[in-house]
C-alpha cells in the first residue's frame, strides 16, 4: 500500500542520517591559549616588579651616596671655618714676634752681674721685663706661646738649625745646645720654630 511504501522511505532515510550530537553534548575544549596568555602576563608582572626593586634599591644607594657627600662637606666646611678662625692672627702675631724678640735681646743685655753694679740698669731691667711679661700674656690670650727648647733633643718639626756646636761633656750629639731665637706655638701649630745650635760630637 501507499502508506507502507511510504514510512518504509522515511525509516531509510532516518538510518542513512548521521548521528550527530548536540552543541550540549560535547565535551568543552580546554582554552589553551588563554592560559598561556595567562602565564605570560603573570612573568611580565613578576619581572616589571624585579625590576622596580632593583631600581629601588639603586635610588636608595644613591640617595645615601649623596647624604654622605653633603654631610662630608658640611664638616669640611666646619672645620675649615674653625681652622681660618683660629689660625685669622696668624700674619699678625708673626709681625708681633719681633716685639717679642727684641724684648728678650734687650734682657740678654743686662746680665745680673751688670745689674748688681748699676742699681739703675736693674730699674731698667725690671721695666723691660715687667713690659716682656705683660706681652707675653697678651700673645697667650690669642693662644700664641713661647717656648724655648735648651737642651732638648733636636726636632727638625719645632726647630731651625742654625750651626753645629760640640757637645759638652757628658752631653749627647743632636741636642739643642743654643738657642738664638725662641720658637712660638700658635694653638697645636708652629707660628715660628726656634733657632738653634745643635750639639755634634766632640772631637777626640
Amino acid at each position: 500500500s501507499e502508506k507502507e511504501g511510504e514510512a518504509k522511505e522515511a525509516k531509510e532515510e532516518k538510518e542513512e542520517e548521521p548521528a550527530t550530537q548536540s552543541e550540549s553534548e560535547k565535551p568543552e575544549a580546554k582554552d589553551e591559549t588563554k592560559e598561556e596568555t595567562a602565564d605570560d602576563k603573570l612573568a611580565k608582572a613578576e619581572e616589571t616588579i624585579k625590576k622596580l626593586e632593583e631600581e629601588q634599591k639603586e635610588l636608595k644607594h644613591k640617595y645615601l651616596t649623596a647624604l654622605a657627600d653633603v654631610e662630608n662637606m658640611r664638616q669640611r666646611m666646619n672645620h675649615k671655618a674653625e681652622e681660618d678662625k683660629k689660625f685669622a692672627v696668624r700674619s699678625f702675631a708673626k709681625s708681633m714676634l719681633e716685639v717679642a724678640d727684641c724684648l728678650e735681646k734687650a734682657l740678654e743685655a743686662m746680665p745680673e752681674e751688670k745689674r748688681k753694679a748699676d742699681p739703675n740698669l736693674q730699674t731698667v731691667y725690671e721695666g723691660v721685663a715687667m713690659i716682656d711679661t705683660v706681652f707675653l700674656k697678651g700673645l697667650e690670650g690669642a693662644q700664641i706661646k713661647k717656648f724655648v727648647p735648651d737642651g732638648e733633643k733636636f726636632d727638625p718639626n719645632l726647630h731651625n738649625a742654625m750651626f753645629e756646636i760640640p757637645a759638652a761633656e757628658g752631653q749627647e750629639k743632636g741636642m739643642v745646645g743654643h738657642v738664638v731665637k725662641s720658637g712660638y706655638m700658635i694653638h697645636d701649630r708652629v707660628l715660628r720654630p726656634a733657632e738653634v745650635g745643635v750639639t755634634k760630637e766632640a772631637p777626640k
